[in-house]
């Protein structure tokens, strides 16, 4: 018997990619308990594994591992005083460490236990199951955790002490967005230089000069399918701000990020907020006068 099954599993936030975790488990026809403001997301899900918690406290007083995986600071520290005895709390949310050192408090006041694991990938990967963790928490905590987070993770690194996962994510978050940038750079010199988008993907992928975000999103670019969301643009503008708190905090110059940064700015000038990241390319071409031959 599979070590997991022996726990009552929960999850706090049904959002974009809290839903695709949610699915994910649920399709591997394990048990799972859920509660969100909003029922929208969850039409879905297999009515024979899954139950729907009215409350937070409801959720809570029936199972003993819960994970949350939360839009904004206030949610998260509101469900942090929630009432969790004996309950393990995995928190998956890019949040700011001083939140994640709040709700800790808070959970270890209601006599749970929590670990910082925060998740990086987009609503697509953690439906196949391929995100990826970065653990951080006590040796025992991380130990139960990490069983729960290898249902839904390709991959779970153990970083530490609490609050090491969320600088993990941070920094990780810096790489994601600057490759985003630099593939919409290259995929739009390409093209103006005669090159089938097609033709830059398939040349430069498999090769050192490529990268997970240029073969992913690149895909994207290549077909204009921007409507199939992986990660909105509002999500890396929400962390831009955490990421350049830290820098300013550890007094690290991140100018690279800053200037790839202008770039998801003018994404969302052009009207692109709701659309997946690889859509500033359409910004690019706007912006530098190009229009795509059929």
């Amino acid at each position: 018997m599979n070590s997991y099954l022996k726990y009552k599993i929960g999850i706090i936030g049904l959002g974009v990619l809290g839903s695709a975790i949610a699915k994910h488990i649920l399709d591997q026809k394990i048990k799972l308990l859920g509660f969100d403001i909003s029922k929208k997301n969850i039409k879905n899900f297999s009515k024979n594994y899954f139950r729907f918690c009215s409350t937070a406290e409801d959720l809570f007083k029936h199972c003993d591992i819960v994970i949350t995986c939360l839009p904004s600071e206030q949610s998260l520290i509101e469900i942090s005083n929630k009432k969790c005895s004996k309950v393990l709390i995995i928190e998956t949310s890019t949040l700011p460490l001083e939140c994640k050192k709040i709700v800790k408090r808070n959970v270890l006041k209601n006599k749970g236990s929590i670990v910082d694991s925060p998740l990086s990938g987009n609503r697509i990967s953690a439906l196949k199951g391929e995100l990826s963790s970065y653990l951080s928490g006590t040796k025992q905590d991380k130990k139960i955790a990490n069983l729960i987070l290898n249902l839904f993770c390709k991959k779970v690194t153990d970083v530490g002490s609490y609050g090491n996962g969320i600088v993990m994510k941070l920094i990780g978050n810096i790489l994601n967005l600057v490759h985003n940038a630099v593939t919409a750079e290259v995929m739009l010199l390409g093209m103006k230089a005669g090159l089938s988008p097609k033709k830059i993907h398939e040349a430069i992928s498999g090769t050192f000069s490529s990268s997970g975000v240029f073969e992913n999103r690149g895909k994207l670019m290549i077909n204009e399918d921007y409507s199939k969301e992986g990660m909105n643009l509002s999500i890396p503008l929400k962390d831009s701000k955490y990421i350049t708190d830290l820098s300013r905090e550890k007094a690290v110059g991140i100018p690279i990020y800053q200037v790839a940064l202008q770039y998801y700015y003018s994404a969302v000038a052009h009207g692109l907020k709701d659309k997946d990241a690889s859509s500033v390319l359409k910004a690019l071409e706007k912006n530098f006068n190009f229009v795509r031959s059929i």
